[in-house]
């Protein structure tokens, strides 16, 4: 009776520990993911990174928009790593004919990797005179499918070559048919959100703007993946005890 007793228990404590701990994973977020921006105007956007308590050792952001809509101005950095050596706007060349692409590549300090929540890059855009007045999206180039895919946007873990980025959220902007330079856009929902709000459909600097000063978060207080291994022993070690005393 006691053998069968401790066969029970060792089994258990194996499907205890065996069991998969949640994995972390990482979202990229336009912000605003939607807006009414009139031509002729300028307007910024943030691409916004949330590690989700993943500690990372850099992140590639990769962005098409429509050329014929939207110029990109300039890009500039956030401050969540110290290192963007991969910044980079392509439109209406031989490498991007008829499109924008934006490249954002991110590099942690070997000393410091980067864990939370910030701005990875404000991209400021304009409104061609020209644009068509229909909605447009901007969307990253992201296949969540294929984890080993190198050429699309990444969130890299830090010491192994792991790509966390698990999610995206993309912007829908529509080119409206007004004059002023004042239109709002709005902040995405869903998963992984960022930060950063970023200077909407503003041409001028007025009194009125919001200036968006990236700050670099501080790594959480704990680690999920510890949080997860202390409970996993804690109910290993009740049941333990249980057991023990139906042994006796």
């Amino acid at each position: 009776m006691r053998s069968i007793k401790f066969i029970t228990f060792i089994t258990i404590i194996i499907f205890i520990l065996g069991s998969p701990v949640p994995a972390l994973a990482a979202t990229l977020s336009l912000n605003p993911s939607t807006g009414t921006f009139n031509k002729g105007c300028d307007f910024s956007l943030t691409i916004d990174l949330d590690t989700t308590g993943t500690q990372t050792d850099g992140t590639d952001a990769i962005l098409h928009y429509d050329a014929s809509r939207f110029t990109a101005k300039t890009i500039t950095s956030g401050t969540i790593y110290p290192d963007y050596p991969g910044n980079n706007i392509c439109e209406n060349n031989q490498l991007c004919p008829g499109a924008g692409k934006i490249t954002v590549s991110g590099l942690a300090a070997v000393s410091a990797p980067f864990t939370g929540k910030g701005t990875l890059a404000t991209i400021n855009f304009s409104v061609l005179p020209n644009a068509p007045s229909t909605a447009t999206a901007m969307t990253f180039e992201f296949d969540p499918n294929d984890k080993i895919k190198t050429t699309d946007s990444n969130v890299v873990e830090r010491g192994t070559v792991a790509d966390v980025l698990n999610s995206v959220v993309n912007g829908n902007y529509i080119v409206g048919t007004g004059t002023a330079c004042a239109a709002q856009g709005t902040t995405g929902s869903g998963t992984g959100t960022g930060l950063g709000q970023g200077q909407v459909g503003i041409s001028t600097p007025s009194a009125q703007q919001i200036q968006q000063i990236p700050t670099k978060a501080l790594p959480p207080a704990g680690s999920e993946k510890l949080t997860f291994t202390i409970a996993i022993v804690g109910v290993a070690l009740t049941i333990l005890g249980i057991l023990g005393l139906a042994l006796l």
